[in-house]
């Protein structure tokens, strides 16, 4: 990390881009307000609560509720958590991707008989792999960075299909296992929507536009996006999270929420409870975070080239703003876990390009 200029306070990158208004400090450390509602504390009460409700919404039900599972370490602890802790009857949607590494696939299987989980399998958009090609070819000719986002467009459309397998079983819960500490409060992608209340009707609503606008801009650019635009509308707009406008309407009888938005995430405690369930990372990998996935490293790649950091950085950096690690720490993790080589490879062999298309180092 000795080529970039680091914030004092935590890894990201202080770029040029961006203004700050104390000298040594990144952009978003200088604003609270950027990140007020990611670092909040654990709401034990609050989840309880939703746990309560959704037994209740589960009686006289097969099932309480519908996980969505990507088969990455925090769905994989959550939903060990409401099977054995909280002890919920789950059904699981597993969204497989073309970029799904076989040790994550086996691991899924594997897991959910050990729970006793009933697991669905569902792919990804049929033209996922042709999508992110597509798109990968976009970013080497123009260096837009948010092309590499649309790239994983296809991934979306697992959302729908976690809800209409919950209204075909009849459950009124779904449960999904992102945490607040993987979100960027700026990006390619970002939307500045600094509400506590991030996905509030309100804030979606003014999400929705913000994308739109920022949509037309993106295909100012590069036109012959317009090749895959429904996709792209559905996945930016109507299938961006589970409380999209669209979603929220359209599946308005289920109830939603985000386990650790509620749940304390303790790293600690989710990497004993992978090993107890023996769940393996895919060769190559480097990291446990998004090892389900080899087309992190061509986005980890891509946005340390354009726009100046990678994932790994946001995440920690967010970590040591909720005190959960030091950052002496984070900066030997990152040292260590840097892009595979060998996932970079193998996800430009899916999208049919020479590993040395991205000229990485």
């Amino acid at each position: 990390m000795t080529d970039q200029q680091l914030c004092k306070k935590c890894v990201f990158p202080i770029l040029p881009e961006y203004a700050s208004t104390s000298k040594g400090n990144c952009h978003v450390c200088d604003s609270p307000e950027m990140y007020a509602h990611i670092i909040k504390p654990p709401d034990n009460e609050k989840l309880t609560q939703l746990i309560e409700e959704t037994r209740k919404r589960g009686s006289g039900s097969e099932y309480d509720c519908v996980v969505g599972w990507s088969g990455g370490r925090d769905s994989t602890c959550m939903i060990y958590e409401l099977v054995t802790v909280h002890k919920l009857r789950c059904v699981a949607v597993f969204g497989k991707t073309p970029f799904t590494p076989q040790e994550i696939i086996d691991s899924v299987r594997s897991i959910a008989k050990k729970l006793n989980v009933k697991l669905i399998e569902v792919d990804t958009h049929k033209n996922h792999q042709k999508i992110a090609a597509f798109c990968l070819k976009e970013y080497l000719r123009t260096k837009i960075p948010i092309l590499i986002n649309l790239a994983c467009a296809p991934c979306k459309y697992v959302n729908p299909s976690i809800y209409v397998h919950a209204r075909r079983l009849g459950v009124k819960t779904v449960i999904s296992g992102g945490n607040r500490f993987e979100y960027l409060p700026s990006g390619p992608a970002s939307i500045d929507v600094s509400s506590e209340n991030r996905y509030s009707f309100a804030s979606m609503l003014k999400d929705n536009f913000a994308r739109l606008f920022k949509g037309v801009g993106v295909l100012a650019s590069s036109p012959v996006l317009f090749r895959y635009l429904p996709t792209f509308f559905n996945a930016a707009v109507l299938y961006v999270n589970q409380y999209s406008i669209y979603m929220r309407l359209r599946y308005s009888g289920i109830s939603r929420f985000d386990y650790y938005h509620y749940a304390d995430w303790d790293e600690n405690r989710i990497n004993q409870v992978l090993k107890e369930l023996g769940w393996k990372l895919p060769a190559g990998c480097t990291s446990n975070w998004r090892a389900d996935c080899v087309f992190d490293a061509i986005k980890n790649t891509a946005f340390k080239e354009q726009v100046g950091f990678t994932y790994n950085q946001a995440l920690y950096s967010n970590l040591i703003r909720a005190g959960k690690i030091s950052r002496e720490e984070s900066l030997l993790r990152l040292e260590k876990e840097g892009v595979s080589k060998e996932r970079l490879a193998e996800a430009l062999r899916l999208c049919g390009f020479p590993e040395d298309s991205l000229n990485s180092k």
